[in-house]
């Protein structure tokens, strides 16, 4: 019986660990939360879902700002600003995140507070230079490096040089770059930053392998390579390690290049594992916050593999705690039940006592008569009665007891069991209603979502927008000379065209991306949080790698190209409008002559 106990309280355990976590339990705090504590959890929650669920991460962002600008905060506003152009560099919108950087540096300078300020331009730099915008880039970066410079500010002097080599690199001036770089490196003698340090001796390393300068290339990845091991950075290790490989190779080392290419291997294998656990991880986190029980549920089991030793021993000490209870109540029970056992004991032996006292006084005393003794014999039987009634209803006691406690725990496990039964039932019908549900918005081939799945998703993303203003993008795309594939090579070929194209679809959007198969050889792509600059930079991506694929089919090898238009939404369209517009500007790229990106112009016909 206790075993099973165990096992029961071991499996009910289990079950509530998978409905905890993290972040459950910060949403919760969030309720009841006020003040500097909610704001605390505002931020906690943003900075948590930045990797897993940006779009979920802009929202608290935003409630935080309003929070902060409501109570008048200037130094948190300035912070909330700077998280929500993170947000949305997370989201690939550098243009969002210019605009909330500009303000957060705008509100730093009106409390004069010169990290905030420093870090804003830094930022600035960094993404006006993803842009492509150089020259912009650099006027931030050199207001970020005269304040360092005016205020001492070693730290802002180091990340201000290295921006400002990135911009020298992005402008293939290696030269500048590498002054740069030593600048930045120079700094980094005046304070402890582990990372920094290793990142800019690696870009000097870079530089120095490209001029075969293995000597300088040498000291400077071996530095790089002693602080992320410190750091425990494999991601870097194995680019540090691998170019180390290279280096002793060119020079002639074999053993040393041997050893470092050992190196690369192990820790890119030890790399891969720990990717592997983050991203189950991010999935289960990702699919908890949109609310996919099942799938969050699915990615949970596989992450406690990772867990499963630390969770069983925590399980176990709970579940031994509560036996230890129940044995410890067991015990102070029958501690009663014995101390009344000895009180009728005691009381018996005392009323025996007194018998004999009686029987010494009779014989003692020749005048005590018959009927007296019988009198004392009457008494001694009443008292032996009384013992005996008194072990019989203890004896009751005691049975009615375990018969209550067999009773309790037996609908104890049937509650169980009926809980179980019902949950398992719920959730069977749920993953049936959700199976069917994905059935009917999944195209059958590509496995892409359909056209009535991407209708639901464009319709959400309108009431954004008509609630925030938040851009978002509708690109129609179309295969070119689709129909010559399967006039010359057969329908079967253009299936693997199709399934192949939208497998590298699938690979190369973002998470907050829909594409889905709009219909025949016709793809729609829905670019959430993206305006039209952006949906060129992102589609030109997609563009160049369908250009270079090549498909094999049986002998023969098919090359492909699409063609795709453009069109934003806003405030005067409807979705209908601007799903037209964008098939117009497809239709006007395939005049031009295909393999191309044409955004909607008032001119197309």
């Amino acid at each position: 019986m206790k075993k099973f106990i165990l096992t029961l309280l071991l499996f009910l355990f289990i079950v509530q660990g998978f409905t905890a976590t993290r972040l459950d339990k910060l949403k919760l705090d969030l309720d009841s939360a006020t003040g500097k504590e909610k704001l605390l959890i505002l931020d906690e929650l943003q900075k948590s879902y930045w990797l897993i669920y940006p779009q979920a991460s802009l929202e608290y962002g935003i409630i935080a700002l309003k929070i902060s600008t409501k109570n008048h905060n200037k130094l948190q506003q300035a912070q909330q600003l700077q998280n929500i152009a993170i947000t949305y560099n997370y989201l690939d919108n550098y243009k969002k995140a210019i605009e909330y950087m500009t303000l957060s540096l705008n509100s730093a300078k009106k409390i004069n507070n010169l990290e905030l300020q420093i870090t804003a331009l830094y930022n600035l730099a960094t993404y006006n230079n993803i842009l492509g915008e150089n020259v912009i880039a650099f006027e931030h970066a050199v207001q970020a490096l005269d304040l360092s410079k005016k205020h001492k500010n070693h730290i802002g002097l180091a990340k201000c040089h290295f921006i400002i080599a990135e911009i020298y690199y992005a402008l293939e001036d290696l030269k500048g770059a590498y002054e740069n770089y030593e600048l930045s490196l120079d700094q980094h003698l005046n304070f402890d930053n582990k990372a920094s340090l290793a990142l800019t001796c690696e870009k000097l390393g870079e530089i120095d392998l490209y001029y075969e300068d293995y000597y300088f290339a040498e000291l400077h990845y071996n530095t790089a390579a002693e602080n992320y091991n410190e750091l425990d950075n494999l991601e870097s290790l194995v680019r540090t390690y691998e170019a180390l490989g290279k280096i002793y190779k060119e020079t002639g080392d074999k053993e040393k290049a041997y050893a470092y290419i050992q190196k690369f291997a192990d820790t890119n294998e030890k790399l891969n594992q720990e990717i592997n656990s983050k991203k189950i991880l991010y999935n289960y986190e990702y699919y908890n916050a949109i609310g996919n029980e099942d799938k969050a549920l699915e990615y949970f089991k596989l992450y406690t593999v990772y867990q499963d030793s630390l969770k069983v021993a925590i399980n176990q000490e709970q579940v031994e705690t509560l036996i230890s209870n129940i044995e410890i109540k067991h015990e102070m029970d029958k501690a009663k039940t014995t101390e009344k056992l000895v009180e009728v004991t005691k009381t018996a032996e005392e009323k025996q006592m007194l018998i004999e006292k009686l029987k010494t006084e009779s014989n003692d005393k020749e005048h005590i008569t018959k009927l007296q003794n019988e009198r004392k014999n009457k008494q001694i039987e009443k008292l032996q009665y009384e013992r005996h009634i008194n072990d019989l209803k203890i004896a009751r006691e005691k049975k009615q007891r375990n018969i209550f406690l067999f009773v309790g725990i037996l609908l104890l496990i049937l509650l169980s069991i009926i809980v179980i039964v019902l949950l398992s039932k719920y959730r069977m019908k749920q993953k049936h209603s959700n199976d069917m549900e994905k059935m009917a918005k999944t195209d059958p081939l590509t496995q892409l979502p359909n056209r009535r799945a991407v209708l639901d998703h464009i319709s959400y993303e309108t009431v954004r927008f008509r609630r925030n203003a938040e851009p978002f993008t509708i690109v129609i795309s179309d295969i070119d000379d689709f129909k010559y594939v399967n006039d010359t090579y057969g329908h079967d070929a253009g299936d693997k065209v199709l399934i192949t194209l939208s497998n590298l679809i699938r690979k190369t959007i973002r998470q907050q991306d829909v594409c889905a198969r709009w219909g025949g050889e016709e793809f729609l792509f829905l670019l959430p949080g993206t305006d039209n600059k952006g949906s060129k930079i992102f589609t030109e991506k997609i563009r160049k790698k369908i250009e270079k694929e090549k498909i094999e089919f049986k002998d023969s090898t098919i090359s492909i190209t699409m063609t795709f238009g453009i069109c934003s939404f806003s405030k005067s369209l409807t979705t209908d409008e601007c799903i037209s517009r964008a098939d117009k500007a497809l239709y006007e790229g395939k005049k031009l002559g295909k393999n191309r990106i044409v955004s909607y112009k008032k001119s197309f016909k």
